[in-house]
C-alpha cells in the first residue's frame, strides 16, 4: 500500500478559524510548537499567542510543528522556517527540548547560539518551560520570555520590527522587564530583589477586557476535537508540594464571568461545543451559573480536571445535561496521612462522597490522577491507591449497575518529577528499582479490578525528565546527543556520571535556577 503524502492543505481544509490573519503584513513571526499539530493545537496558550500576533497591526503568524519530513515549513504558505527573522517557540514540556534541536536542524538553522551569524534567525522561548528553568536551554535559545504573552508581546514585536539587526534586539529585550537574555545576563549576578521577574497577567488584568484567552482555530485534529476552549482562571487555591503550577502561577484569580459568556458568541459560527480549562476550573466562584448558561444557548460542555472539594451537584448536573459523561479527579495518593504530607489535605472519605455524586449524576468515566514515589512513600501507600480504586469501583456498581449500565474507571499514575519552584525542589527523585516494584504492583492490582485500567509513567522518562528540568547549560552536550537519535536508554547510560548526581541526590545550598522571581 502506497504511504499516504502529509499535506498542510488537508489540514488546513478541517480548520475553522474565529479571526482573520493578516496576510499581507509587514513582519511576520515564525510561532512553533515543539511537537505534533494534534498536540500544538491542543494548547490554548500556543492558539492565544497566535491571535494576539495576528490582531497586532502590520504583524502576522505563521505556524510550525513537527509533522512532516524535510525541512518544516508552515502551515500558513509553505514558508522554510529558516527564513524568518524571528522563530518564537513555545513549550510545555520538557520531553519537547529535543524536538525544538530537531526543528533547527531540519531548517539549518545552527543549534548553538555563539554558533548563530547575523543573518540565522532570533531563536525565542516562551511558555511554562522558560520560566521552570531556562538555563537548560540557555546554550541554544537568544531570548527566553517570562510570563504571559499579552505582558511580553507588545515590547517583543516593538523590538523586532524597530531594531535593524539581531544583536540590537538582544541588547535592547535584555534590559526591558520580563526577558532573559543567555548573552547579557549572568544569573550567578542575580540576588534578592534584583532577580528577572516573570510577567503573568495579574488579577486587574483579567477583569478587563481583552484579556481572556480562547481558541483561535477550532479543528478536529485535537485533543479537543471540533472544541471552542476557554481559559476559566489561573493559579491554583491548593499549594500542593510537587506542583509548579500552584506556586509558578501565583495566587488563584479568575477571569470575569460576563467575558466568559460573552466569548461563546465568537464560537458559535463554527462550533456548538466548549472546553473550559484552567488549573482549578470547578473554584471559579460562578462555574455553575457558566456551565448553565452554555447549556442554555445549546452548547455541550466539558471541563478539564475538577478540584476534589469543587465537585458539586450542581456542577456535575450542568456537565452531565450537555451531554458529558466523563470527570477527572486528582487524590494523587491513596492514604490520607501522604496526602497531607503532600498538602493536599483531602480525606479519602471526602472522595468516596464525590465519587458517589458523579456516578449518581449518571457519569460513567471516571479518571484518577495519582503520583509514586513521593518522600516517605511506604508500600502501604501504593496499596491504598489499589484500595481506593477498589472502593470507587464498588461505588460505581452501587449506582450503576441497577440502572444497567457499566462505567469505567482509569487510572492515570506519575513518576514524582521534582521540579524547580516547588516545594520539593530539592528532593531527589525516587531509586528505580523500588519504583519497578512499585508499578508492578500497580499493575497487577489494577488486573484484578474488571473495568479498571491502569497508565502508568516510564521510569526511564521520569529520569530524563528531572534531569532536563534542572540540569544547567552543561546539558548542551547531552541534549545535542538525543536530538541526533541516541536512544534514550543509551543516553542515560553514557552520561550517567552527569545526570545521576542531579537525578538521585537530594539539592543542598544554591538552587542555580532561582535567579527568577517566579509567581
Amino acid at each position: 500500500m502506497a504511504k499516504t503524502q502529509f499535506s498542510w492543505r488537508d489540514i488546513r481544509a478541517d480548520e475553522r478559524p474565529l479571526g482573520r490573519s493578516n496576510g499581507h503584513a509587514q513582519f511576520s513571526l515564525a510561532l512553533v510548537y515543539a511537537n505534533s499539530y494534534h498536540i500544538g493545537m491542543s494548547s490554548l496558550g500556543f492558539q492565544r499567542v497566535y491571535d494576539l500576533v495576528n490582531g497586532t497591526p502590520d504583524w502576522s503568524c505563521e505556524r510550525f510543528f513537527t509533522d512532516g519530513t524535510g525541512s518544516p515549513r508552515s502551515v500558513e504558505t509553505g514558508s522554510p522556517l529558516g527564513g524568518f527573522g524571528a522563530v518564537a517557540f513555545s513549550v510545555s514540556f520538557e520531553e519537547d527540548y529535543v524536538n525544538l534541536l530537531q526543528l533547527l536542524q531540519r531548517a539549518g538553522i545552527p543549534l548553538r547560539r555563539e554558533e548563530r551569524r547575523a543573518d540565522d534567525p532570533l531563536i525565542l522561548l516562551g511558555g511554562s518551560c522558560a520560566a521552570i528553568n531556562p538555563l537548560t536551554l540557555a546554550a541554544f535559545v537568544d531570548i527566553f520570555a517570562l510570563g504571559a504573552a499579552e505582558n511580553l508581546l507588545p515590547s517583543l514585536l516593538g523590538s523586532l520590527a524597530e531594531e535593524s539587526s539581531r544583536e540590537a534586539v538582544m541588547e535592547r529585550l535584555a534590559g526591558t522587564p520580563g526577558y532573559f537574555v543567555p548573552a547579557y545576563h549572568r544569573p550567578q549576578e542575580f540576588g534578592g530583589v534584583e532577580k528577572l521577574k516573570k510577567l503573568d497577567l495579574t488579577a486587574e488584568q483579567m477583569g478587563m477586557p481583552g484579556h481572556l484567552p480562547t481558541t483561535a482555530i477550532v479543528t478536529p485534529r485535537t485533543e479537543f476535537s471540533q472544541k471552542f476552549l476557554v481559559e476559566m482562571s489561573r493559579g491554583c487555591p491548593e499549594k500542593c508540594r510537587y506542583c509548579w503550577a500552584t506556586f509558578g502561577m501565583g495566587r488563584f484569580r479568575w477571569h470575569p464571568s460576563e467575558f466568559i459568556l460573552e466569548s461563546l458568541e465568537r464560537a458559535r459560527a463554527v462550533t456548538d461545543q466548549v472546553g473550559f480549562v484552567a488549573t482549578a476550573v470547578g473554584d471559579h466562584p460562578e462555574i455553575e451559573r457558566i456551565l448553565q448558561e452554555a447549556n442554555r444557548q445549546g452548547f455541550r460542555s466539558a471541563v478539564s480536571s475538577i478540584r476534589i472539594p469543587a465537585v458539586t451537584a450542581g456542577v456535575l448536573a450542568a456537565l452531565h445535561d450537555s451531554g458529558d459523561r466523563s470527570i477527572t479527579l486528582a487524590p494523587e495518593t491513596g492514604s490520607d496521612e501522604l496526602r497531607v504530607k503532600l498538602n493536599k489535605p483531602i480525606p479519602n472519605s471526602l472522595l468516596f462522597d464525590k465519587v458517589r455524586m458523579i456516578f449518581q449524576e449518571g457519569f460513567t468515566q471516571l479518571k484518577l490522577y495519582f503520583i509514586i514515589g513521593l518522600p516517605e512513600e511506604t508500600m502501604d501507600d501504593v496499596e491504598a491507591i489499589l484500595e481506593v480504586a477498589a472502593r470507587c469501583r464498588e461505588i460505581m456498581l452501587e449506582e450503576l449497575s441497577p440502572r444497567g449500565i457499566i462505567g469505567q474507571i482509569d487510572l492515570g499514575t506519575n513518576i514524582l518529577v521534582p521540579k524547580p519552584y516547588t516545594g520539593w525542589q530539592r528532593e531527589a527523585m525516587a531509586d528505580p528499582k523500588t519504583l519497578g516494584r512499585k508499578i508492578t504492583r500497580l499493575r497487577k492490582g489494577a488486573a484484578r479490578l474488571p473495568n479498571v485500567s491502569l497508565g502508568a509513567m516510564s521510569i526511564r522518562q521520569a529520569i530524563w525528565q528531572t534531569y532536563i528540568t534542572k540540569a544547567g547549560p552543561e546539558a548542551a552536550e547531552i541534549l545535542e546527543q538525543a536530538a541526533a537519535g541516541m536512544d534514550l536508554s543509551a543516553l542515560l547510560r553514557k552520561y550517567a556520571h552527569q545526570i545521576e548526581p542531579l537525578v538521585f541526590e537530594r539539592r543542598e545550598g544554591h538552587l542555580p535556577w532561582q535567579f527568577l522571581r517566579a509567581g
